[in-house]
């Protein structure tokens, strides 16, 4: 099996505010809303993800974190996958494979060369691995498992950012 890289899964960036992101995403930027969840491990009022639809399977996706601290110059990233990181900054970026199979091979590349990697994590919609750059930056290679749709989207995640979808979202 050849390794290789689809493209960029999701790019991930944190929020200070995600009714003021999901406005500017949706009516500035034409990108439709396909996910919006509470992020385990942390509990329901301290973090939540929005994902959108940037075309082409891309998707660009925002953390907002109740205890993000101010965004600092030069700060680049969290120390690990599980960790808050400032508004503004770049939480992790994540690359696409097309299957399990390719994935854990990549996870044996990795290992192969001395990277320290996670487990496979499966999100429900997603699988993923995560490990570090040298620099430290949080890397992710991930497979859909299926499409994102309207049971991605939580109503308390929406309602507790403000955000009111006047429309039913689709698909």
């Amino acid at each position: 099996m050849t390794l290789r890289m689809g493209g960029v899964h999701h790019l991930a960036l944190v929020s200070r505010d995600l009714k003021a992101t999901h406005e500017f995403y949706t009516n500035t930027m034409n990108m439709r809303l396909t996910c919006a969840i509470h992020v385990p491990p942390f509990p329901e009022d301290e973090a939540m993800h929005l994902f959108y639809d940037m075309g082409g399977g891309n998707q660009l996706a925002f953390f907002w974190f109740k205890n993000a601290p101010e965004p600092v110059v030069q700060q680049a990233h969290p120390a690990s996958p599980a960790d808050v990181s400032a508004t503004g900054s770049m939480h992790h970026l994540a690359f696409s494979v097309d299957t399990e199979d390719e994935i854990l091979a990549f996870r044996d590349h990795l290992k192969s060369k001395g990277v320290k990697v996670t487990p496979l994590i499966d999100h429900e919609f997603c699988k993923s691995i995560y490990f570090k750059d040298p620099d430290g930056m949080q890397l992710e290679v991930s497979y859909w498992v299926r499409a994102l749709d309207r049971r991605d989207i939580g109503e308390a995640v929406l309602a507790q950012a403000g955000i009111a979808i006047e429309a039913p979202v689709t698909a």
